[in-house]
């Protein structure tokens, strides 16, 4: 099968690959698309090691299941689906009580387990998830629908009037537009001004200059020490900062800021199996989100190494067609 290879840090080429086998209660998908997001970005640049070169990258992934391991009832044959790429143990004492995010074995699909920008694409069963007809947008956003909904329902705080996002790339808008549809007058703050401006076509407000707006709620998408800088010169006296982006420098957050302020520091990471990923669908199905209208740009296979160089100044998000 035709792959994109990462073969060295900001280096892809398309090469031939041996196709996966299905292993027990897994299935192989004949991938249509997969989205680009800041985790495989990382994984572009050599932020994040892979396990080894050649690597298979991407994990934001719809598809068809066209073959099945042992155990897998033989109905999910032509299936459609969208793929949960955070492959918890499901066993383990954390998973026993919810919290298969923080599962210590978890594989995630194109971090440490092979991704998805390649023909097909073996996952465990109950992690490829079947989907009525969508745009092919809508179901590249699927899981990171699931990341922002998941945030949002570890919220220790009813929605407020108002909010700031910063940071508006494809996790920012997709945000935004999760607290739009939630009525929550949503402002916006970024350093790229084309984001900024698709922000607000969606409906979100420009935070602009005037620093004198604060908000009890602000959600950093971005998770570096300069959006810190912003949230925190933001945030109201017993605000919530939530956070959703990685970055491993230093924030510069004290705690002199953080007792004087009040504030609440929320961090989440992905998403809880199954029930978030089951929820995101629900809202995306039933049309209270349409998570498509933050896709801009779309890429064939073969193009691969143009898309990733070019997505992280993309206005919206960037996504790459695998199928014809």
């Amino acid at each position: 099968m035709k792959a994109a290879l990462l073969v060295e840090p900001n280096t892809i080429v398309i090469d031939d690959v041996p196709d996966p086998e299905p292993g027990p209660r897994e299935v192989m998908i004949s991938v249509g698309g997969v989205g680009l997001c800041g985790s495989d970005l990382s994984v572009f640049s050599g932020r994040w090691k892979p396990p080894a070169y050649p690597w298979i990258m991407g994990h934001e992934v719809f598809g068809v299941v066209v073959a099945l391991g042992p155990g897998v009832p033989p109905d999910r044959i032509g299936q459609a689906v969208v793929v949960e790429p955070n492959v918890a143990c499901l066993a383990c004492e954390r998973c026993s009580r919810g919290l298969t995010s923080a599962c210590a074995g978890r594989q995630s699909v194109g971090m440490n387990r092979p991704g998805a920008l390649a023909e097909r694409l073996v996952v465990p069963s109950q992690f490829a998830w079947a989907i009525p007809e969508l745009p092919a947008t809508d179901l590249v956003c699927v899981e990171p629908t699931t990341v922002v909904l998941a945030a949002l329902r570890r919220l220790k705080m009813p929605m407020p009037d108002s909010a700031l996002v910063v940071g508006v790339g494809a996790q920012g808008l997709t945000m935004s537009l999760a607290l739009i549809e939630r009525g929550v007058a949503t402002f916006v703050e970024d350093i790229n001004p084309d984001r900024v401006a698709l922000a607000t076509e969606l409906g979100a407000i420009s935070a602009g200059s005037d620093d004198s707006r604060h908000f009890s709620l602000i959600v950093d998408a971005a998770g570096g020490p300069s959006s810190m800088a912003v949230a925190l010169d933001r945030a109201e006296p017993g605000a919530t900062l939530l956070c959703l982006g990685l970055d491993s420098r230093p924030l510069g957050l004290t705690t002199q800021t953080l007792v004087r302020q009040q504030l609440t520091l929320q961090g989440s990471l992905t998403y809880d199996h199954p029930g978030d990923f089951e929820a995101a669908i629900d809202a995306i199905v039933g049309g209270r989100l349409n998570p498509g209208r933050i896709v801009t740009d779309e890429y064939p296979l073969e193009d691969a190494q143009a898309a990733f160089d070019r997505s992280g100044s993309a206005a919206g998000k960037t996504w790459i067609r695998v199928a014809a």
